[in-house]
């Protein structure tokens, strides 16, 4: 009981109430086995950055380049190859990052409307012109201490610069504690928060931005949701 109690403690310290809450319903519904899914985004845009954050000489010992459909290192990352194939026919390119030739990590980065697969909506990045969509960075276990992270994000802002972006948007699970401390270092700004409730071809979703209140049925349809550089202050 005692344990318990100090886990919920716990929860409400690191999330607050609300977002406390909505961990603990999801958490619930996971040990149930219930065929309901819970996801709580927190929609947010970040610059894209003009100076390097890893020290030159320690940058040489790294590469990051574009991987292309049909590469066999992409056999090694997380997402299954449907999911993947589904990636490059939206205009997405995938960024490797190599440490003295070993297959370190990579990131995402879509340049158009982004065809979420963890649920059922469409993210747009506003303006078209100055803004992609970035998702899925990952760096292997093995790998997650060292300077991969900055020496990927580094070559990503670099890439983007090259091709006139300034604005990186994302969702970032609210409870990914982890991701969202990392992107606290790169200057990113939360503009809205969704969360659905998913079921089957059953999906609810709420969100603080329009379209607010989506309902679908059916597993090809599902909101449109604008992200734009009109950011809210992040609490």
């Amino acid at each position: 009981m005692i344990r318990a109690i100090e886990q919920i403690r716990n929860t409400f310290s690191e999330f607050g109430i609300g977002a406390g809450l909505v961990f603990g319903l999801a958490h619930l519904l996971e040990i149930c086995k219930l065929p309901l899914r819970l996801f709580f985004y927190e929609l947010m845009i970040q610059p894209v950055a003009t100076k390097k954050m890893a020290p030159p000489n320690l940058a040489k010992s790294f590469e990051v380049r574009e991987i292309s459909e049909g590469d066999p290192l992409l056999e090694t990352t997380p997402p299954p190859l449907d999911v993947i194939h589904s990636r490059y026919r939206q205009d997405s390119v995938c960024l490797g990052a190599f440490q003295k030739g070993v297959f370190i990590g990579y990131q995402w980065l879509c340049f158009g409307p982004y065809i979420e697969d963890e649920v059922r909506c469409i993210f747009v990045p506003q303006p078209p012109s100055e803004a992609v969509f970035d998702f899925d960075f990952y760096l292997f276990p093995n790998y997650r201490f060292g300077l991969g992270f900055v020496a990927l994000w580094d070559a990503a802002n670099e890439y983007m610069r090259e091709r006139g972006i300034t604005t990186t948007t994302s969702r970032v699970s609210r409870f990914n504690t982890a991701s969202r401390k990392s992107h606290d270092h790169l200057g990113w700004c939360c503009v809205g928060r969704t969360i659905f409730l998913k079921s089957n071809s059953f999906q609810l979703m709420l969100a603080s931005i329009r379209p607010y209140v989506h309902v679908s049925i059916g597993r090809s349809s599902g909101p449109v949701i604008h992200i734009g550089s009109r950011a809210s202050p992040r609490n």
